[in-house]
C-alpha cells in the first residue's frame, strides 16, 4: 500500500485538507466527532505524517544531526543516549552519522546533514586533521554547531567536554601518590585537542614531581583498541620498562590489556594501567580498570541542552561547559592499603 497523504483522507471524508490537518493536530475549532472520524480513517489507511512538510510552517525540521567518530566505542554510545533523551523531551529527532575516524567521511556526513536541513549539529571530530573548510561552511550557513568531547577550536558555537589537561594531571598525580615513578603514556592523536591536552597533563604531572620525561615511553596513535596494541609494543621494546601506563582513553587501554596478555604478562603485577574512561565500562575488563571517570551520558545531555538554548535564541548562557571528572580506583594498579584511598 502506498503512503497516503492528508489530501486523500480529505477526499474520502469529503472535507477540506485544512480540516484534516487541524483535526490531526487536535485544534479546538474542529469538533470531537470530526477529529475521531479523521483519526479513525488515518489509522485504517496507515497514514504517516510528512515529517518535512510539518516543518514548513515553523521553518524548522525538528531534527538534530549528530556525528561521532566510532559508535562501537561505548563512550559515544552513552553520549548519544544522553543526546537522544534530551532531544526527545523537547520534540526533536536525532539523525546519527559515524565518521569512522576519517576526516573525509566526516565532511560528507556534515554535507548530508546540512542538505537535510537539520536545525543544529552536534559533533565529536575525527582523529584525522579535520577539514576546517566544512566547518566554515556550517558557520556561514547559520546552523548552530556544538562540539562535544572533541573540539576544533574557533569553528563552533559551543563546546561541552571536560578539562582534559587538568584531569590527566589529576590521574597521573594519583598514580605517583601510589608509589609509581616509571610512567609511560599511550597517547591519542595530536591532531585532536584532547590528545594534545591529555599528553600535556601527563607531562605537567611528571614535571611537578621532578620525574624524567622518557620519550621512548610515549607512544602517539589514535583512539582505538588497535592503537593500544601498537602503542604498548612501542613502549615495551627498551631494556628499561615503565611500571604503569596512562592511556588516553579506555579503548587504547583495552588494546594494552590485549598486548600485555599476549606477552604472558600480568596486570598490575608486571605493569599497571590507568585511563580516561567511564564507570560502566571500567568494570568490564579483568582486572577492573582505574580511570578518571568521564560521564558520557551527562556530556551528551549537556550538549543537547546547549543546542536547544541556541535554537530557542536564549541569551546569556555559557557556551563552554566542562563536566566534572573523578578518579575511580579499579584493580589495574597497586594501591597502598594505608593510602586512605577508597576503591569504587
Amino acid at each position: 500500500m502506498p503512503i497516503i497523504n492528508q489530501s486523500e483522507i480529505a477526499r474520502k471524508l469529503k472535507v477540506s485538507r485544512a480540516t484534516v490537518s487541524k483535526a490531526l493536530k487536535g485544534d479546538s475549532d474542529i469538533s470531537d466527532d470530526m477529529k475521531q472520524r479523521v483519526h479513525d480513517l488515518a489509522e485504517k489507511l496507515n497514514y504517516i505524517p510528512h515529517y518535512h512538510a510539518r516543518g514548513l510552517h515553523s521553518r524548522k525540521s525538528m531534527t538534530i544531526g549528530v556525528v561521532v567518530p566510532d559508535i562501537s566505542n561505548s563512550f559515544f554510545s552513552y553520549a548519544v543516549d544522553g543526546i537522544m533523551d534530551a532531544a526527545d523531551r523537547s520534540g526533536y529527532h536525532v539523525i546519527l552519522a559515524v565518521s569512522r575516524e576519517k576526516s573525509e567521511i566526516e565532511r560528507k556526513n556534515i554535507l548530508n546533514l546540512l542538505s537535510m536541513r537539520v536545525d543544529g549539529l552536534l559533533i565529536a571530530v575525527s582523529k584525522e586533521t579535520p577539514d576546517a573548510a566544512i566547518y566554515h561552511k556550517v558557520k556561514i550557513s547559520d546552523v548552530p554547531l556544538i562540539f562535544f568531547d572533541r573540539i576544533l577550536e574557533e569553528q563552533g558555537s559551543g563546546f561541552v567536554g571536560i578539562d582534559d589537561r587538568g584531569a590527566a594531571k589529576k590521574l597521573v598525580d594519583f598514580v605517583i601518590r601510589c608509589g609509581y615513578r616509571k610512567i609511560g603514556h599511550l597517547a591519542g592523536s595530536s591532531h585532536v585537542r584532547i590528545g594534545r591536552d591529555r599528553l600535556e597533563g601527563y607531562l605537567d604531572s611528571l614535571k611537578d614531581h621532578g620525574l624524567p620525561i622518557r620519550k621512548e615511553w610515549i607512544a602517539e596513535g589514535g583512539f582505538e583498541r588497535k592503537d593500544g596494541i601498537a602503542g604498548f609494543g612501542k613502549v615495551w621494546t627498551g631494556r628499561e620498562k615503565p611500571e604503569v601506563l596512562f592511556a588516553a582513553n579506555d579503548q587504547i587501554a583495552l588494546g594494552a590489556y590485549d598486548a600485555i596478555r599476549e606477552r604472558g604478562l600480568k596486570i598490575p603485577e608486571d605493569v599497571g594501567i590507568v585511563a580516561f574512561g567511564h564507570h560502566d565500562f571500567a568494570q568490564i575488563p579483568s582486572p577492573s580498570m582505574t580511570i578518571i571517570n568521564v560521564d558520557p551520558y551527562l556530556l551528551g545531555l549537556e550538549a543537547m541542552e546547549m543546542m536547544l538554548k541556541f535554537i530557542r535564541g536564549e541569551k546569556g548562557f555559557k557556551t563552554t561547559v566542562r563536566i566534572d571528572s573523578e578518579i575511580e580506583i579499579g584493580e589495574s594498579i597497586r594501591v597502598p592499603e594505608n593510602g586512605g584511598f577508597r576503591r569504587i
